[in-house]
């Protein structure tokens, strides 16, 4: 697998720029918020500990459950953000004449590639957007038990399995025809962490020419 960076300033071209640092600005807020309201949840269960009354009762409830809003929205903003580093900044860069497949997996995004780009020569690009450099890539179970990690050959083919399943047949061919020619790029793309502002991502392509499970 080979890493690699992109910067800020390769996506300075205005309108992408806009896109992007709009990404950044709307995770970086959502995390804050996040924070906000972690802390309101852990103070107002201590003082509905030390007080036992209605009202500590009830604000302890609407804490958990400002807390429980803000963590999904934070999560999606995180998702939406490395979607968007991805999409606005590396392929936008690399393979501006590559076009985005939909793909029909369900809302949650398992059992599914989050993005999949097709050129009309038979290039393919798979991407595993993520939202900074610490976020861990993800994992499944095969049906024999083992768990194997995004950016393996067994992880990628048993999501073109799922894939047939729903009826995906031209993506399904299109992935197995250019990984036999030569043609696929699997890569993982992460936003750099920020303030707000956007900064970048690093990235890192994975080698799936052989399975990595004894």
């Amino acid at each position: 697998m080979r890493d690699g960076s992109l910067a800020r300033g390769a996506a300075d071209d205005g309108e992408r720029l806009r896109v992007l640092e709009k990404a950044a600005q709307t995770r970086h807020f959502a995390v804050q918020w996040d924070k906000f309201a972690a802390d309101w949840k852990l103070e107002a269960g201590k003082a509905h500990e030390i007080h036992g009354t209605i009202e500590s009762a009830a604000e302890w409830g609407e804490a958990k459950g400002t807390y429980k809003e803000s963590h999904t929205e934070m999560g999606n903003a995180a998702e939406e953000f490395g979607e968007t580093a991805a999409e606005y900044h590396y392929i936008a860069e690399r393979y501006p004449d590559f076009e985005k497949q939909t793909l029909l997996g369900p809302r949650n995004g398992n059992d599914q590639f989050d993005q999949m780009w097709m050129h009309e020569d038979g290039r393919v690009v798979v991407i595993e957007a993520k939202s900074s450099p610490t976020t861990e890539l993800g994992r499944r179970t095969l049906p024999g038990g083992r768990q194997v990690s995004q950016g393996s050959q067994e992880y990628f083919f048993d999501i073109i399995k799922r894939m047939e399943k729903r009826g995906e047949f031209k993506a399904v061919k299109a992935l197995k025809v250019a990984l036999k020619e030569g043609k696929l790029e699997y890569v993982v793309v992460k936003g750099e962490k920020n303030a707000g502002t956007y900064t970048g991502l690093q990235y890192r392509r994975f080698d799936i020419s052989k399975g990595t499970l004894p």
